[in-house]
């Protein structure tokens, strides 16, 4: 296939993604792309094209994982509560600025990042099945770029994939079979990548995506690619089959701490992955009612000393509310008097576990106090 050639509509064909997408923007035709990644089926992006410019580009599965490793890299100053079920990412991010939780500035840069994020990820791969479907465009329309402003400053982060996906084919890789003796030998000389990949156990061990690895620790998924893939390359860890990819469908409880400490939130994230549930953090304690409206939390873990507003007092609000009053709150803070854990118990918080705290009883009083809500 020549550079400018453009796809019959609705023909799936084996090429190159980023010529296919060339000759569609120099035709200036108006439709979508869709590839599909040829080492995992499952995998497909979508890019949304009209008169030489791209509209936005996403996965067409996974949604909800992946955007929520994008938010949490750029845009975590937004606290926006994703759906479990999310089926559409783009009406989603438009949703927000009808509700005024952006404005349309913070909207079109999220979307922009969204795109640019995917097209990497397609562009990186050297062949793949793709097809073209002309269809209605994108309502409203929010972005129209060119594909050089979207890619032409990420040029070695699709080197970056193109490098290590014969061993780490795409961000939604999961991993198994981690041999961690041999792990701790292979470091043995490195001590600080050793206490990198120590920092990551939990989630490996929970057999996270790259993408949920990294909104949890903060890392790249790129980078975190480049730290596993030797690893892989010599089955110190093992890349999960395809059809085993499938841990999105299992709801684990989701478990709220406001805290306006970013330590205790990565400690307290650490905890509750490892042990099997899924972590909202939230710095700013003054947005949690409304952020809870959106999506009820099963339990709440919650400081005392805060900005803004004190535990105790939150605690109070939301036991007023018809909406949040049943859940489960745990006052997880530093504070360790008699009258405090009176004041917590008279608000109706369910405990009371003074910081540090032990990992075990804390896994244990948010299941005790779960179970007795369930």
């Amino acid at each position: 296939m020549t550079k400018n050639t453009v796809l019959d509509v609705d023909k799936q064909v084996v090429a190159i993604p980023h010529k296919v997408l060339q000759g569609l923007l120099v035709k200036k035709i108006s439709g979508k792309l869709i590839v599909q990644d040829p080492l995992d089926r499952d995998i497909q992006w979508i890019i949304y094209l009209g008169k030489g410019k791209i509209h936005f580009a996403t996965s067409i599965s996974r949604k909800r994982e992946r955007l929520n490793y994008l938010l949490s890299q750029n845009f975590k100053q937004y606290n926006l509560y994703i759906p479990q079920e999310l089926e559409d990412d783009y009406q989603f991010i438009y949703k927000q600025w009808q509700d005024k939780h952006l404005d349309s500035h913070e909207v079109r840069e999220i979307l922009f990042y969204l795109t640019q994020e995917a097209l990497i990820c397609c562009l990186a791969l050297p062949r793949a099945r793709v097809k073209y479907e002309k269809i209605v465009g994108l309502n409203p329309l929010i972005l129209n770029k060119s594909a050089k402003s979207l890619v032409e400053s990420e040029k070695s982060q699709i080197r970056g994939w193109a490098q290590i996906r014969g061993n780490i084919s795409s961000p939604f890789v999961r991993f198994h079979n981690i041999d961690w003796h041999s792990l701790s030998s292979y470091f043995a000389d490195d001590l600080p990548q050793w206490q990198r990949l120590e920092k990551l156990k939990p989630y490996l061990d929970d057999h996270c995506s790259l993408y949920e690895i990294g909104a949890y620790s903060g890392e790249t998924v790129l980078d975190l690619g480049m730290l596993f893939q030797p690893l892989v390359n010599l089955n110190l860890i093992n890349v999960k089959p395809p059809e085993d990819n499938n841990t999105d469908t299992i709801e684990k409880p989701l478990i709220a701490c406001i805290d306006d400490s970013q330590a205790i939130q990565r400690i307290v994230k650490m905890t509750l992955i490892a042990g099997g549930f899924e972590v909202v953090g939230i710095t700013e304690p003054a947005k949690a009612m409304s952020m809870f409206v959106r999506q009820k939390p099963d339990l709440i873990l919650m400081d005392i000393n805060m900005p803004d507003i004190d535990g105790y007092k939150l605690a109070y609000m939301m036991r007023q509310s018809e909406l949040l009053k049943d859940i489960p709150i745990l006052m997880l803070t530093g504070r360790d008097g008699v009258l405090d854990r009176v004041k917590a118990k008279m608000i109706g918080a369910v405990g009371y576990i003074c910081k540090p705290f032990n990992p075990q009883e804390l896994i244990q009083s948010i299941n005790d106090n779960i179970q007795k809500e369930a």
